[in-house]
């Protein structure tokens, strides 16, 4: 994950260096890069950082320009992180003090409040949320006190009538094998969307977790229910939760 917290660091340094910008322009990490750091790695592609331990991670910096001399912007100034999925509980590793493969971010220094669309934060036992549990080993459940957090989940795709995506989506998430009652947006299951205890949460209903799926596949059936679902970023669903965000500016 060390490349997707220097890619929001990257941007939250663009936006406090300019508020008035209205894009980020990407980092120069090429899809070069990324190959060599997967290759090059500490354990190799077989077992990517060498451990199944995130507090054992080597120091190791991501190939880039931008990521080897990040800005740091000193004026207080923050600004607010809207992080989709998988990308809510990275964003929590970005915004506390964890040494993270050599790096602490600390991003609460420059962030002011999280939203999290969809964002898996119960803490199931497998590989996938090593990170997560490393997190919440070090510095407890509760998000910096400085950060305000929204949680916003979704009920409509009940497991019981879902494809085997979604199953496996909801029990990798950590949905128990056989518990069909099981509810979310497709992809992830309600209970671990809103498992954050010190955020605010909001439950949408019939709201599906991303924006596009492909047609064919796994996938197909997500895709066709997506055709008469909104997701958490289309404007009516947008119209539900940006208002807590706005009003967090205004605090």
């Amino acid at each position: 994950m060390r490349p997707i917290l220097e890619r929001i660091d990257f941007a939250v340094n663009q936006v406090l260096e300019d508020l008035n910008t209205t894009s980020i322009s990407p980092p120069s990490y090429t899809l070069q890069d990324f190959l060599v750091d997967f290759l090059t790695n500490p354990g190799g592609i077989l077992k990517v950082g060498g451990t199944d331990d995130p507090a054992d991670y080597p120091a190791l910096t991501p190939r880039g320009d931008d990521f080897a001399s990040p800005a740091s912007p000193g004026s207080g100034r923050r600004v607010a992180l809207v992080a989709h999925s998988a990308a809510g509980w990275i964003s929590r590793v970005y915004l506390s003090g964890v040494n993270y493969g050599g790096r602490s971010f600390k991003g609460s220094k420059k962030v002011h409040s999280l939203v999290c669309l969809g964002s898996p934060h119960f803490v199931a036992e497998n590989l996938v949320f090593k990170s997560l549990q490393y997190l919440e080993r070090e510095e407890g459940s509760a998000l910096p006190a400085r950060v305000r957090c929204l949680c916003v989940g979704a009920k409509g795709a009940v497991l019981s009538k879902a494809s085997d995506m979604t199953r496996g989506a909801y029990e990798l998430c950590g949905a128990m094998p056989g518990d069909d009652d099981v509810d979310g947006d497709g992809m992830t299951p309600l209970f671990s969307a809103v498992a954050l205890d010190s955020a605010d949460k909001m439950v949408l209903e019939n709201v599906s977790h991303a924006p596009v799926y492909p047609a064919f596949g796994p996938s197909a059936k997500l895709a066709e229910e997506r055709l008469t679902k909104p997701w958490y970023g289309s404007p009516e669903i947008l119209k539900k939760w940006f208002p807590w965000l706005k009003a967090s500016t205004m605090d």
